[in-house]
C-alpha cells in the first residue's frame, strides 16, 4: 500500500488529526523518501519551529518521523527513520516555492534536540512493539562466536581467529616465553617454564572498579579491556601496559568511551574498540557519549552531535562509538560514531561490517505528545506485521580512521561473525528468514564493495535454520538443522550467480566449522536421534568432511564423545580450540557425561542424561588421510566427583609452546609432555 505524505502548517496538522477526512485537499507531488531529500524553499525556515511547521503524514493523518537538520534558512535535509518510496508531499501556500532532490552528503544527527527526538521516538515505538520470535527450545543451542584457524607453523599456539591479520581478544594470549591469564578480574603473568614455571606478576582491578573481559598481547604491549564504571558513568575501557619487566606491570594508555562494551579488534598496530551508549535524558541527562585518551588528556570530552552519523531507518536510542588508536604511537584515537545497534562484527583488513537485527513487531503508530499534546488519538489497529530484518553496515579501514562506506539490508537473521566474510572486495553473507513469518530456509546473499546485491541463493532447507556456516575462499559451508544435519556446499566463484554444488544428510548437526584444507572441513557439534518426529541431543561429534567431490560432499570420520550431557565451550566459542594444522593437533576443552547400558533410556523412551564422567581437555591428532584420532586427555581433578562439578578446577584454554601443552583453570597452570601425554608441572594460581 502506497502512503501518502503530507507537508504542511502546524494548524493543519491538528485539523488533520481531529477530521474524519485527515488529509487535506492540498496539491500534491510525487517524491520518493527512502533516502535523505534536501528540500529548498523560498520563505524562510524557523529552527526552533521547524517540526511544528513541516511535517510528515500518512494517508490516515498517522505522522511519519523523520529527522530534520537545516542546512540553511531555506533549506532543509530530510532523513527519513522508515524507508518508503512514490511518497505523495502535500504543501501548505505558504511553501508552494520549493525544490526536491537527493542529497548525497554526510548524514548526521545535527544538535542535542535532535538526538533528544530520536531518543523521544525510539522509547515510544519499543512501548509498542511486540517480538514475534519464538522462545529458544531446550534442544536448540545457538553459536554465539565462532572462528578460525591459528599457531600454524610457530613455535607456538596463538588464538583461533577468523581472518588471518586481524587479531581477536581473549582470556588467555602467549608470546612463547609467557603467558598472559585472565582470571578473576585480574591478569595472571606467568613464565612458561616446563620445568619450573613462575607466577611474574598479578595485575588486580577491583580498586578500579574495571571488570576485564579481554587482553591482547604485541611484543611488550598488553592490552586489557572491559567495563569499567565511575561517577562520570559506564565505560568501556582499554589500558595498555608496558610488561618489559614482566615483574612491573607499568600503565602507558588509557582509553575510554561512555557505553557497555560490544567487541574488539586488533588490525597490525591498530587497536579497534566499540562501545554501544545508551541515550537518555532524565534530570540532567546523558545524551552524548563520553571519551577519554590518556594520550591527549586527563579530562573526558563529549562526541558532538555534529559528528554523530544517522541513516535512514527506525530510529535508535543507543550510539554506536569505534575508537581507534595506534598502540605503538602516542597519537590521539580517532572516532566514528553513528545512531544504531551492532549484535555481530565481522573486521577483514579493510573494512568492518557491524549488523543489527530489527525483530518483527507489530508497530502501532502513536500521536507525539511534544507535538500535538492537547490531542488524543487511539492506536490504529490493526497493527502493522514486519518480518525480522538485519542492518549491514560497511567501514572502509585506514590504519586509525573508521569512514561509513554503504549500508544494505537483509530479510532475516545473522547467526554469528562466521555468517560473514569479505573476498576479492565482496562481501558474502548467510542468514535465516523469519520464524514469525512463514519460514522460507536460509539464504546466501552476495554484495558489491558499494553494498549493492549482486546474487543469491534462497530458499535453502526450508523450515530449518543455520547452524554454523564458513566460507573459503570461492565456496561457502553451511549447516541447517531441524531433524538432520543437511551440510551444504556452495559456489561463489560467479558473485552474481552463486550456485548450490551439493549436500550430504546426516544425524546431527555441527555449530562450528573449522577449515582443515581446500577439501576439508572439521564441523564440531551433537550427534541426535530422533523419536516419534522429534530431534534429541546425544553426545558431542566431530566431523570430518571431504569435499574433494564438491557435488557428493562425504563425512569421512566421524569422532563421538560421551553421551547426553556431554558439553564443550568449543561449541559456543571459537577461542577454546587449540590448532595447528602443521602438527596435526587440535584440542578443546570438555565436560564428558556416559549413560549407564541399562540406563539409555526412560520410561517412555527418551534418551537419558548421562553422569559426569570426566571434566578437562582432549587432545586429537588429525589429519586428511588418518582421521581424527584421540590423543590423550588431561585434566586437573585430582579427587574426581561424578555428581560435582568443579568450576575452579575448568579447564580455560589450552596452549602449546614447542613440545609442551599448558592447560590452564582458576586453581592453576599444568604444563604436558606433547609426545608422552605425561604431565610435567604445575602452578598453583
Amino acid at each position: 500500500m502506497k502512503k501518502l505524505v503530507s507537508l504542511a502548517l502546524a494548524a493543519a496538522m491538528t485539523f488533520m488529526l481531529t477530521s474524519v477526512n485527515p488529509v487535506p485537499n492540498f496539491a500534491q507531488d510525487s517524491i520518493n523518501l527512502d533516502k535523505p531529500l534536501l528540500m529548498q524553499f523560498n520563505d524562510k525556515l524557523n529552527k526552533d519551529t521547524v517540526y511544528k511547521d513541516i511535517r510528515f503524514l500518512d494517508e490516515k493523518g498517522n505522522e511519519i518521523p523523520v529527522l530534520i537538520n537545516l542546512k540553511s534558512d531555506k533549506e532543509a535535509i530530510v532523513i527519513p527513520l522508515y524507508h518508503m518510496k512514490d511518497i505523495k508531499v502535500s504543501l501548505d501556500s505558504k511553501f508552494k516555492q520549493y525544490k526536491v532532490s537527493a542529497y548525497e552528503g554526510e548524514t548526521v544527527v545535527g544538535d542535542a534536540s535532535n538526538l533528544k527526538r530520536l531518543s523521544e521516538m525510539s522509547q515510544r515505538q519499543n512501548m509498542v512493539m511486540y517480538d514475534m520470535m519464538p522462545a529458544a527450545k531446550e534442544e536448540s543451542v545457538m553459536s554465539m562466536d565462532m572462528g578460525n584457524g591459528a599457531g600454524e607453523g610457530d613455535s607456538y599456539s596463538s588464538t583461533n581467529v577468523q581472518v588471518e591479520g586481524v587479531d581477536e581478544a581473549d582470556i588467555v594470549k602467549t608470546d612463547g616465553e609467557y603467558i598472559y591469564y585472565l582470571k578473576d578480574n585480574q591478569v595472571v603473568i606467568i613464565k612458561a617454564d616446563k620445568n619450573n614455571m613462575k607466577k611474574m606478576a598479578t595485575i588486580g582491578y577491583l580498586e578500579s572498579a574495571l571488570y576485564p573481559s579481554d587482553i591482547y598481547i604485541d611484543e611488550n604491549l598488553l592490552m586489557v579491556v572491559g567495563n569499567a564504571y565511575n561517577a562520570k558513568g559506564s565505560f568501556t575501557k582499554a589500558v595498555i601496559y608496558d610488561v618489559t619487566d614482566k615483574s612491573k606491570p607499568v600503565v602507558k594508555r588509557v582509553l575510554e568511551q561512555e557505553g557497555y562494551y560490544v567487541s574488539s579488534r586488533k588490525n597490525g598496530d591498530n587497536l579497534h574498540i566499540i562501545s554501544s551508549h545508551y541515550v537518555y535524558d532524565y534530570g540532567e541527562g546523558n545524551l552524548v557519549p563520553k571519551v577519554k585518551d590518556s594520550a591527549v588528556s586527563s579530562e573526558y570530552k563529549e562526541v558532538q552531535p555534529s559528528k554523530i552519523m544517522i541513516y535512514p531507518g527506525y530510529p535508535s536510542q543507543s550510539i554506536i562509538v569505534i575508537s581507534s588508536a595506534d598502540i605503538k604511537k602516542n597519537e590521539p584515537s580517532k572516532i566514528a560514531s553513528f545512531m544504531g545497534n551492532a549484535d555481530n562484527i565481522y573486521m577483514s583488513k579493510n573494512s568492518l561490517y557491524l549488523t543489527y537485527q530489527e525483530s518483527p513487531y507489530y508497530i502501532m503508530p502513536m500521536v507525539e505528545p511534544k507535538i500535538a499534546p492537547d490531542v488524543s488519538r487511539p492506536m490504529i489497529w490493526p497493527p502493522v506485521p514486519r518480518e525480522t530484518q538485519t542492518t549491514i553496515k560497511k567501514f572502509a579501514i585506514n590504519n586509525t580512521l573508521i569512514t561509513y562506506s554503504a549500508q544494505n539490508k537483509i530479510q532475516g537473521y545473522v547467526l554469528n561473525q562466521f555468517s560473514m566474510d569479505e573476498h576479492n572486495d565482496y562481501f558474502r553473507i548467510a542468514y535465516t528468514s523469519d520464524f514469525s513469518m512463514e519460514n522460507k530456509g536460509s539464504s546466501i546473499a552476495v554484495f558489491d564493495k558499494n553494498m549493492n546485491k549482486a546474487g543469491s541463493i534462497d530458499n535453502i532447507a526450508p523450515g530449518e535454520r543455520i547452524y554454523s556456516a564458513r566460507f573459503m575462499g570461492d565456496r561457502a559451508y553451511m549447516v541447517t538443522f531441524r531433524n538432520v544435519d543437511p551440510f551444504f556446499v556452495m559456489d561463489l566463484k560467479d558473485p552474481k550467480n552463486p550456485k548450490m554444488l551439493g549436500y550430504l544428510k546426516i544425524p546431527g548437526y555441527s555449530d562450528y566449522l573449522h577449515p582443515y584444507d581446500e577439501n576439508h572441513i572439521i564441523g564440531f557439534g551433537k550427534d541426535t536421534v530422533e523419536i516419534k518426529g522429534n530431534p534429541y541431543q546425544l553426545g558431542m561429534k566431530i566431523s570430518l568432511f571431504d569435499v574433494t567431490d564438491v557435488n557428493n560432499p562425504v563425512e569421512k570420520d566421524i569422532e563421538k564423545i560421551g553421551d547426553r550431557g556431554t558439553e564443550s565451550e568449543l561449541l559456543h566459542n571459537h577461542k577454546a580450540l587449540m590448532y595447528d594444522k602443521s602438527r596435526g593437533l587440535m584440542g578443546f576443552p570438555i565436560s564428558v557425561a556416559k549413560v549407564k547400558p541399562d540406563q539409555k533410556q526412560d520410561q517412555w523412551g527418551f534418551p537419558q542424561y548421562g553422569e559426569q564422567v570426566f571434566q578437562g581437555a582432549y587432545i586429537y591428532n588429525v589429519s586428511a588421510d588418518k582421521g581424527i584420532d584421540l590423543k590423550g586427555s588431561i585434566t586437573h581433578i585430582e579427587e574426581y566427583n561424578p555428581y560435582m562439578y568443579s568450576y575452579e578446577d575448568n579447564i580455560q584454554r589450552i596452549i602449546y609452546i614447542g613440545d609442551t601443552i599448558y592447560t590452564l583453570s582458576n586453581n592453576k597452570v599444568v604444563a604436558t609432555n606433547l609426545n608422552t601425554m605425561k604431565k610435567i608441572s604445575e602452578l598453583d594460581l
